[in-house]
């Protein structure tokens, strides 16, 4: 059935994308393949940060040069998501520790995979919930880029002979008119992927303390979170960096 659902969206891809379809199709098997790389490599013992950001830097490498080109504003974008990966990754894992979110929830433990599987997998579960924080948001933050530094070539592409503060503004600009609709639809993502999360505690007569205090629904919230935090601090990277490529990719001519 999953190689049906492939067909089906390849010639999809084709039918309305064309050569770029055909080029994004390719781009996303490209991922697939990244993630299950990466959680093989987990399984197999490596250090989860370390794998991650690898695996991390070859989708940003992989998504944003194998669909838009190598020019200076991919740079601009390439960079900037790297930037944020890295300041998540610093940032988010104290707060994981201290929250204690790692590792099956109250709900997961009472699942039937959680019966059968063992426990005792020598995976440090901490930097596992660190590394899937930083891939769930990694496409927002990349889409975010992507968008602020399209629109700052763009500007310089139409009167270069505006200088970079007038470039930095226009990307602000831009991100702030991005921003509600990026922050919309990652709220649409979470409140989707929480419906049945939250007929579960409704079903078991969960009071209100109990609800706002779960594991389960700050895992939920904590990537929500996360993912607005990134495309937020994207934004003012992207404003800055992408000029100061268009600039050396002029002077280097």
């Amino acid at each position: 059935m999953i190689l049906k659902l492939v067909i089906i969206l390849f010639f999809s891809m084709l039918f309305v994308g064309g050569d770029r379809g055909l080029t994004s199709f390719f781009t996303l098997v490209r991922t697939a393949i990244a993630f299950t790389v990466n959680v093989y490599l987990i399984a197999w013992g490596l250090p989860a940060v370390l794998v991650t950001l690898v695996v991390s830097a070859f989708l940003i490498a992989s998504v944003i040069y194998g669909q838009n080109g190598w020019n200076p504003k991919m740079h601009g974008a390439a960079v900037s998501a790297a930037i944020v990966v890295i300041v998540i990754m610093v940032i988010i894992g104290p707060i994981l520790n201290v929250a204690g979110i790692s590792g099956y929830n109250e709900i997961e433990q009472y699942e039937e995979i959680s019966m059968y599987l063992s426990a005792n997998i020598s995976v440090s579960m901490s930097e596992v919930a660190v590394a899937a924080t930083v891939l769930g948001v990694l496409g927002a933050v990349m889409d975010t880029a992507v968008a602020v530094s399209t629109a700052v070539n763009e500007v310089y592409v139409n009167n270069p002979m505006l200088d970079r503060k007038i470039l930095v503004e226009s990307g602000m600009a831009v991100g702030r008119d991005i921003l509600g609709t990026t922050v919309n639809t990652l709220l649409f993502a979470g409140f989707g992927e929480s419906i049945m999360l939250a007929n579960l505690f409704l079903k078991s007569e969960n009071s209100f303390y109990e609800i706002i205090n779960s594991k389960a629904l700050f895992q939920e919230i904590s990537a929500l979170f996360v993912a607005v935090m990134g495309c937020l601090l994207v934004i003012p990277l992207s404003s800055y960096v992408t000029p100061w490529f268009i600039e050396r990719g002029k002077s280097n001519r």
